[in-house]
């Protein structure tokens, strides 16, 4: 063991570690968004899953993170999961030996707390030797120095059809302010259950709101003071994150969710962000993957990964599992008030 391997230190994190965690991730060039210390606290106060966050010092400096909570489902039992309710989670650090020491340490909480496996939500390789979860794509891309060039830049077919909603609903249309917040979550349930998918509590959307403050940004499109579409976006850096979204039929027939994103990407470019993550969709997910494909964006492989302790094979929680299809049938004829309530049980259980 060298004299570097003697240096670094592997512990758990604590509330006087929170704005040193912050520091770190705000500089490392593989954090995202989700790794921020408020992403873990939200999730904390909304669901109440134990944290079990890992902090890699050297001399004194943070070296590494591991964001990580322990998740009890009633699907898949006990689970380590890095991090519930993100696109993407997983070990950021200095580099290799610092990655595989914060690894082992998830490990051994793996094998302490009894737990069927680590799940790892890795935006890019980790270059750590474990199964990958092979099943979603990322959709990111750089964005246009000045906003009118975000329309110009769309395909073909998608910018004629953004120009005609922005025409059919006027420039009144979109408004930006924290105060949609709660419109924009009832939008986000009433898609959820169109999907046949549980939506999340709404304690988190508030939690979120709170602790990105400004750096929530929520966008809604209205017609004549109808709600028709709205998304809850989150900046890191220099990118805009949209990541909870929502439309109703007629939002959709009036091409609500195009002039929402093309607004959106508009207030990034004002705003200097240089980067748009359209975030996660399965590969078998064929509209929304379509969806994001048509407005430019072209799908790249998430690196998710599986330490399995317990458990034999990789796990499969997603809607697409064969085993949870007739659920989901059932769930689209449900009355909302009923999905909302039982979709913020049934989201504890499913990270």
């Amino acid at each position: 063991m060298n004299e570097a391997s003697q240096a670094l230190e592997i512990r758990a994190a604590g509330e006087a570690d929170e704005a040193a965690w912050e520091r770190y991730v705000q500089a490392a060039p593989a954090a995202t968004v989700f790794h921020r210390p408020a992403w873990s606290k939200a999730v904390e106060a909304a669901y109440g899953h134990l944290p079990l966050h890992l902090l890699a010092w050297r001399d004194g400096q943070v070296a590494g993170v591991l964001p990580l909570f322990l998740v009890k489902s009633i699907f898949v039992g006990k689970v380590l999961v890095s991090i519930p309710y993100a696109t993407y989670g997983g070990i950021v650090s200095d580099g290799p030996e610092v990655s595989r020491a914060l690894l082992a340490a998830g490990q051994e909480l793996c094998r302490r707390h009894d737990a069927q496996y680590l799940e790892l939500r890795h935006r890019d390789s980790s270059g750590l030797d474990l199964p990958v979860l092979d099943r979603y794509d990322t959709f990111r891309k750089a964005l246009p120095r000045e906003p009118s060039a975000v329309l110009e830049q769309l395909p073909r077919k998608t910018r004629a059809a953004a120009r005609k909603g922005i025409e059919g609903l006027g420039p009144e249309a979109v408004s930006f302010g924290r105060q949609h917040l709660q419109t924009i979550y009832g939008l986000y349930a009433w898609t959820l259950r169109r999907l046949g998918s549980p939506n999340y509590r709404r304690e988190l959307f508030t939690r979120l709101d709170e602790l990105y403050g400004d750096d929530c940004v929520c966008l809604l499109v209205r017609d004549g003071g109808e709600p028709l579409a709205g998304v809850v976006s989150f900046r890191f850096r220099d990118e805009l994150v949209p990541y909870f979204s929502g439309s109703t039929e007629a939002g959709m027939e009036k091409g609500a969710n195009n002039v929402m994103y093309v607004r959106l990407m508009e207030h990034a470019v004002r705003s200097g962000l240089r980067w748009f993550d359209f975030n996660r969709t399965r590969r078998d997910n064929h509209g929304p993957h379509a969806f994001k494909r048509y407005h430019g964006f072209e799908p790249a492989p998430l690196h998710y990964q599986v330490s399995l302790y317990k458990a034999t094979a990789l796990p499969d929680l997603s809607p697409s599992n064969s085993k949870y299809k007739l659920a989901g049938r059932i769930w689209r004829k449900l009355p909302l008030w009923v999905t909302q309530r039982a979709g913020a049980t049934i989201s504890k259980w499913i990270p």
